[in-house]
């Protein structure tokens, strides 16, 4: 599991999408102003992940967009009306919270734009002024202040039901972002409008038992998979930030009781659609999309090494590989294609949309940060058998007849290395620069001490790579899948399916 390659195809494709006879702007996607945001994320993500070229004139003219598209009396990314070839779709998009903000603290973060810090802030300001005293989103409001067209689409113009309102697609997605800018800007007013995001949506998007809220899945509601999981990532982050261990244990009940139950399969399908199925594939079941996968990725990353807890890194690592790297489009002569995830049909199907493979690779740039880490006592961590070069060691991890991951750290410091759970543990081999060492053990990880790896050498792990199967149906249709794995790894699949081999 390489996620560099990965990462690089998607970067080439995201460069690709930018249309020269329209100022190099996304087209073609959801939304222009919406991919524009994604855009930015992802790729200055993937510039700190790997060193990724981003070409001078192509992050001008990407700029220059930006600041078109967010040069509205609110701040946010919208299509403009004064352009003939968005007029059309020139509405004000409360899900464009989200991207606004993500664009922006990459732009703090990564290129220090004073610009990009005060535009944040006055963003910050205007949606501060258009949340209601609960802590909902007054959209009527900031329609009113654009004076611009509202959207119609049923998901972002929700009525209340019995006092329950649904904001994942708005405030909540966005409280992640928002919690970004802080981080990289340090401004107080956005953990202040962060305190009352999360307090209204602490009331209707989650409940303490870990339950999903029967409203969200309610087959006449209008919900949005990545919007809800995206709400998750934002409180877990919240919970993590303001240490308020209460809420990191909310997002954990509800990871466990109901996101493998209503969100996600144990290969990592995802529906587009929660509640109300509004875009169903030719056999009846809500069509797939891979961000949604990609988002309970990294809730498994954070809750795994948050808590520490890895079974979670268990989770991240089996939907890395059985889903989200097989369903790359990877030979498609097409440069809008290749290196894309997307929106499919059928439950192991590929796609190529931008603001779906901008999130997938912003997945993937936070595994890639999250595979080898500093660990207590000045030891490192390793999290995720997956190749990388990092500044504390050097890991490549390979898989044949056995599991084999090759670790030659930067510097005698010591090292934990998490064993997969499924990992017969009588299988467990250790050894540095070829000879055996006793197996010790923290939790599911196996410690080296410092006196036995030094700086260069070359410490490896192998491990059997058990055999098992698994069924999965899908929830219209009840088409069933059967698949064989090694590990946590597919190796075939009943019917053929276009990501796996078949049976």
């Amino acid at each position: 599991m390489n996620l560099v390659p990965a990462m690089t195809l998607a970067g080439h494709c995201l460069l690709a999408w930018l249309d020269p006879d329209r100022g190099f702007m996304p087209v073609g996607g959801y939304e222009t102003a919406h991919d524009t945001g994604r855009w930015w994320d992802a790729m200055l993500r993937l510039e700190q992940a790997t060193g990724f070229p981003i070409p001078p004139e192509i992050e001008a003219a990407m700029l220059g967009n930006l600041r078109l598209l967010t040069d509205n009396p609110f701040g946010i990314l919208m299509n403009r009306p004064d352009i003939e070839w968005m007029r059309e779709s020139a509405v004000f998009n409360a899900h464009n919270l989200r991207e606004t903000f993500l664009s922006l603290s990459a732009l703090a973060r990564y290129r220090r734009s004073e610009w990009a810090v005060e535009a944040g802030r006055l963003l910050l300001r205007n949606l501060g002024r258009f949340l209601l005293p609960d802590g909902g989103l007054d959209q009527a409001g900031i329609v009113a202040r654009l004076g611009a067209v509202g959207s119609d689409d049923p998901l972002l113009v929700q009525p209340p039901v019995a006092g329950w309102r649904d904001e994942t697609a708005s405030t909540g997605r966005a409280l992640e972002a928002i919690l970004d800018f802080h981080e990289a800007t340090g401004d107080p007013l956005a953990l202040q409008v962060a305190h009352r995001i999360a307090r209204f949506h602490l009331e209707h998007s989650i409940h303490p038992t870990g339950t999903i809220r029967p409203e969200l899945v309610d087959p006449c509601h209008v919900g949005h998979n990545h919007s809800y999981l995206g709400t998750l990532r934002g409180l877990l982050r919240y919970g993590i930030r303001t240490d308020r261990p209460d809420i990191v244990s909310m997002v954990a009940a509800t990871y466990r009781n109901a996101l493998w139950r209503s969100n996600i399969s144990w290969s990592g399908w995802t529906p587009h659609d929660l509640g109300k199925t509004r875009f169903p594939d030719a056999a009846g079941d809500p069509v797939g999309e891979h961000a949604s996968c990609g988002d309970v990725v990294q809730l498994a990353l954070w809750l795994g090494i948050h808590l520490g807890r890895p079974e979670y890194l268990d989770d991240a690592e089996r939907l890395l590989r059985a889903r989200l790297l097989p369903s790359q489009v990877v030979d498609d002569p097409d440069p809008r294609q290749c290196g894309a995830w997307g929106v499919f049909g059928d439950n192991f199907g590929r796609g190529s949309i931008l603001d779906v493979f901008a999130a997938v690779l912003h997945t993937l740039a936070d595994a890639a940060a999250h595979t080898v880490l500093p660990g207590p006592g000045g030891s490192v961590s390793i999290h995720l058998h997956a190749t990388a070069r990092t500044p504390w060691a050097d890991v490549r991890c390979q898989r044949g007849e056995r599991g084999r991951l090759e670790v030659v750290p930067r510097k005698a410091s010591g090292l934990r290395i998490r064993v997969p759970g499924w990992a017969p543990r009588d299988s467990l081999a250790l050894s540095v620069d070829g000879r055996s060492i006793r197996l010790r053990w923290e939790s599911e990880y196996l410690l080296v001490a410092p006196d036995q790896a030094a700086a260069g050498s070359t410490v490896v792990l192998s491990y059997d790579l058990p055999r098992s199967e698994t069924v999965e149906e899908m929830p219209v249709s009840r088409r069933r899948f059967r698949l064989a794995w090694r590990g946590d790894g597919v190796t075939a699949c009943d019917p053929p399916v276009p990501i796996h081999p078949a049976w």
